[in-house]
C-alpha cells in the first residue's frame, strides 16, 4: 500500500517510516504541545529542511502544472457570508462542519471553508475557462491525525464535465508525484525508503484510477466484514477507517462516486432528476483515505434556487450565486486537495500536525 495506514481489528495502525515508529492505533491521538516548534526547525534541520523544500515544491510544481493546463490563478477573499457547506448551520447535514464566525468591524461573517464558489463565479466570464487559487480554508473542528482547523487548499473550477475532471485531477496528482521525485529525491529519502519511492513512481504511471459508485462500496465493505452497519450506504458510516478498509479491498487507489444528494453539499449536480444521487466523487489515495473532494455543479438557477430552499440556505447571503445562473451557464465542475493532506499521504506521516512547522490545532495557537 502506498499510504501510511492499514486495517487491523478494527483499529487504524500506523505504519511507520525513517522519522516515526508504528503504532497501533491513530486515531484516538492529540496534538502535543507544538509551544516549540521554532526551535525544533533549527534543531531538527534535516527533516524541517526536507519539509520546506517538499512544500516548495508542490507549490511550483502546482503552478507549472496549472500554466501548462491553461489555468489561470484567481485571488480571493477568506471572510465571507456564503459559506460552501452550510450544513452545520441549518441542521440539514450531519457531516458538515461549522464554520468560523467572525466580526469583520461590525459585521458578523464567517472565515471560508472552500473558495468553490467563488471561483465558479469567474468561469461565468466567456473569456475565462479554468481557473484555480491556492489559499487558507478553516473548519471548526478538532485537530486529530488528518484534521487541521486550517489548512492550505488549492482548487480548481473550469467549464468542463465531471468525467474530465476525474481525468485532471488524476493528471494533478501524479504531476506533483513525479515532480517531487525528479526534482526532491533526497528530501523524500528523509522519510522515506527506496521501496516507497519506487510505489510512487509505479502510481505516477497509472493510466486511469478505478471508479465505484457510493453504494457499491458499501457492498464491498458487508461482504469483507459482515458488519450489519454496512448494508445501508450512509456517510455516517464512512469515515477514514472504511476509506483506508475499501484501498485495501481494492489493492489501490480509487474514486468513490455517486454519493447521496442528502448527506453532501447543495451545490453538487443531481445525475438525474429522479435520481437521489449525484455527479461527485472522493478520491482515496491508497492506505490514506480521501485526499481529493470533486463534482459537478448544479448549473440552471431553478435548480439552484430549489436546492438553496431544500437546504435552507439564507437566501440573502446566498443570492450572488443563485444570481450567477441567470443565463445560459456552461456544465461546470471542479475539485478541492488540503496540501497538507497531500505531504501526509506521500511521506507516510502519521499526524497531519507533522507536515508543517507552524500547524494550528483546535488546542493551542502557539508559536
Amino acid at each position: 500500500m502506498l499510504g501510511p495506514y492499514y486495517t487491523k481489528n478494527n483499529k487504524l495502525a500506523y505504519i511507520g517510516n525513517r522519522q516515526f515508529k508504528s503504532l497501533v492505533e491513530v486515531r484516538t491521538i492529540r496534538p502535543p504541545d507544538l509551544s516549540k516548534r521554532h526551535l525544533g526547525i533549527r534543531k531538527d534541520s534535516r527533516k524541517w529542511g526536507a519539509i520546506v523544500k517538499i512544500w516548495n515544491e508542490i507549490f511550483r510544481a502546482s503552478a507549472e502544472f496549472m500554466k501548462k493546463n491553461n489555468a489561470l490563478f484567481f485571488d480571493l477573499p477568506i471572510t465571507t457570508r456564503m459559506i460552501s457547506s452550510p450544513g452545520a448551520l441549518t441542521g440539514t447535514i450531519s457531516s458538515d462542519v461549522d464554520p468560523f464566525k467572525i466580526k469583520f468591524f461590525d459585521k458578523t461573517t464567517f472565515l471560508t471553508q472552500s473558495s468553490q464558489l467563488y471561483l465558479e463565479f469567474a468561469i461565468t466570464n466567456p473569456r475565462i475557462d479554468r481557473v484555480f487559487c491556492w489559499e487558507k480554508s478553516f473548519r471548526r473542528e478538532r485537530a486529530d491525525f488528518r484534521h487541521l482547523p486550517e489548512f492550505t487548499h488549492i482548487e480548481f473550477e473550469a467549464n468542463t464535465p465531471f468525467e474530465e475532471n476525474l481525468k485532471f485531477q488524476q493528471r494533478y496528482v501524479q504531476f506533483l508525484v513525479i515532480s517531487l521525485i525528479k526534482n526532491v529525491p533526497e528530501d523524500l529519502r528523509v522519510f522515506l525508503e527506496e521501496k516507497d519511492l519506487k510505489l510512487l513512481e509505479s502510481f505516477s504511471r497509472i493510466k486511469k484510477i478505478e471508479e465505484i459508485k457510493f453504494v457499491d462500496a458499501f457492498k464491498l465493505l458487508y461482504e469483507k466484514t459482515g458488519n450489519l452497519k454496512y448494508k445501508i450506504p450512509t456517510l455516517r458510516h464512512f469515515g477514514a477507517y472504511e476509506e483506508i478498509l475499501l484501498t485495501e479491498i481494492i489493492g489501490k487507489s480509487v474514486f468513490v462516486t455517486e454519493y447521496i444528494e442528502e448527506e453532501i453539499a447543495f451545490y453538487h449536480a443531481k445525475i438525474s432528476k429522479k435520481s437521489k444521487f449525484v455527479k461527485n466523487a472522493d478520491f482515496l489515495f491508497s492506505g490514506y483515505g480521501e485526499l481529493i473532494g470533486s463534482g459537478e455543479r448544479v448549473h440552471t438557477k431553478q435548480e439552484t434556487e430549489k436546492k438553496a430552499k431544500h437546504f435552507r440556505l439564507n437566501i440573502k447571503d446566498y443570492q450572488p450565486y443563485i444570481d450567477s445562473r441567470t443565463g445560459k451557464i456552461k456544465i461546470h465542475s471542479g475539485w478541492g486537495m488540503g496540501i497538507e493532506r497531500f505531504i501526509q499521504a506521500i511521506l507516510k506521516l502519521p499526524f497531519i500536525w507533522e507536515t508543517k512547522p507552524f500547524p494550528r490545532v483546535d488546542s493551542q495557537s502557539h508559536p
